[in-house]
């Protein structure tokens, strides 16, 4: 129990240190442009900050069940994924260098798990992190430079025969706008990441019995995959069911909540039912996930929020169809010569809950907290010495930036803001004249960019290394 406290203020600690980076990467322009104090752009980020943590989830769901199998994951290895993130973060903090924060958790994340696996590369999810981490790492900047460049090329085209005066005036007051929307996709998109991290270690904790008798007061840190469920699927991952195992998979899906935990178990316990022969166990839980299924879809179609304009989109919420999508992992295993039900229990196991609110709540206000302690020398980095800013560039790199992290912290990429708005601002600038661009402090950006994700691997590695032959 002690651990797994020591987990989250770790955690906290680097959501703290995340604040040095990203946070002041999404404020560096508003206040670079004079339109804000550092003072006020600070408080805006923490609002809007925590309206975009509490509105999205995908990006958390990625990194608490998407990137490592949750089986090489304990309370342990969370400790030193998170050592090597903040490492590398005070580093690059330190030196001025807008690092991503993302990057240095992914690859710390990595690195103590493939340490705590025995140097077994098996434990990473390949896809998801081709798919989630990398593609989005290389494709974003790309995006946000040409984006920029064109958003901005656009508002000259427009604002050609516009007084000056008018237009700072103007974009003054339009970069509040863009300001705190930059700050509501930093919320949606990045902030989610230490909040997956602590959702991981709660799951890790609650599977592996650390929550069994926890005081009553404690009772929100329990995840609702408890050890017996955990125990249930390593059983029929390993072909070793009965129908004792189907029933008991019945039993503790009931125990759960009405929503994804529930419906998976029970879709599982269908099949399971159903490789046995008992066609009449397979029929009784596939009617009870159609009922599970209706409801849930019912009470979404029922709430206002996703019926919003823009955010409606954001808050929306897809409700799986579990006997579906099992049948299509059994099928795609079948295809590949594999055990179909045990992919269909290996997709299960995978399955990671919604983020506690007091979770979103607690990381997106230590993360401004962050901020307002040493994001200075980020933004003097990125507002004064990369390019010379006026309110419209300022609009125009927000706007492109927000917009790549809105769209990407829904589909659940963990795309980093410092990528982001660096490059809208490079893209913005080059607009000006490509000499506008300060091209040895983009360099050194790059350098420390192509170095994240393998200097914090090796950090997380080597500690996970260290502490398994201390403590064995």
């Amino acid at each position: 129990m002690t651990l797994i406290l020591v987990v989250i203020l770790i955690a906290l600690a680097f959501e703290f240190v995340n604040g040095f980076h990203d946070t002041a990467n999404s404020i560096a322009t508003v206040v670079s442009t004079k339109v804000l104090t550092p003072r006020q752009a600070i408080m805006l980020a923490a609002c809007t900050n925590l309206v975009g943590a509490l509105i999205g989830h995908a990006v958390a769901k990625t990194v608490s069940s998407g990137l490592v199998d949750s089986q090489f994951v304990n309370s342990q290895t969370i400790i030193c994924a998170l050592f090597g993130g903040i490492v590398w973060n005070l580093l690059t903090w330190w030196l001025g260098l807008p690092s991503s924060s993302t990057h240095a958790l992914v690859g710390g994340l990595c690195g103590a798990t493939v340490a705590n696996a025995q140097n077994n590369f098996g434990a990473i999810n390949r896809d998801g992190v081709w798919n989630k981490v990398l593609v989005p790492m290389m494709g974003s900047p790309v995006i946000g430079l040409v984006g920029g460049f064109l958003v901005m090329t656009l508002l000259y085209a427009l604002l050609r025969n516009a007084r000056p005066m008018w237009v700072n005036r103007f974009f003054g007051r339009a970069q509040i706008f863009s300001a705190s929307y930059m700050g509501f996709a930093h919320g949606l998109a990045d902030a989610q990441k230490t909040m997956g991290i602590i959702t991981l270690a709660l799951v890790t904790a609650t599977t592996a019995g650390s929550f069994n008798h926890l005081p009553d007061f404690l009772h929100f840190l329990k995840m609702e995959k408890t050890p017996v469920a955990e125990q249930l699927l390593g059983t029929v991952i390993a072909g070793q069911h009965t129908q004792e195992t189907a029933a008991a998979l019945e039993t503790e899906g009931f125990k759960m909540r009405s929503g994804e935990f529930r419906e998976a178990f029970l879709s599982l316990a269908a099949e399971v039912h159903q490789s046995l022969g008992d066609e009449a166990g397979a029929a009784r839980s596939r009617g009870d996930v159609k009922k599970d299924y209706e409801a849930n879809v019912a009470h979404e179609n029922a709430r206002i929020l996703p019926k919003l304009p823009i955010i409606g989109e954001m808050v929306a919420v897809k409700v799986t169809d579990w006997p579906k999508t099992l049948k299509s992992e059994g099928d795609k295993a079948a295809k590949d010569g594999k055990p179909p039900l045990k992919a269909m229990a290996t997709k299960v196991r995978e399955l990671a809950p919604d983020v506690p609110v007091w979770i979103k709540v607690v990381c997106a206000l230590t993360m401004a907290a962050g901020t307002s302690a040493g994001g200075w020398r980020i933004i003097k980095t990125m507002g004064h010495k990369m390019v010379k800013l006026q309110p419209v560039h300022g609009f125009a790199a927000e706007t492109t930036a927000a917009t790549l992290l809105a769209v990407t912290g829904k589909l659940g990429m963990t795309v980093s803001t410092t990528h982001a708005i660096t490059t809208a601002i490079m893209g913005v600038g080059a607009t000006k004249r490509f000499s506008a661009i300060d091209m040895g402090i983009v360099k050194k950006i790059l350098g420390a960019w192509v170095l994240t994700l393998p200097a914090s691997f090796a950090v997380a590695y080597t500690a996970m290394w260290l502490w398994l032959k201390i403590a064995g």
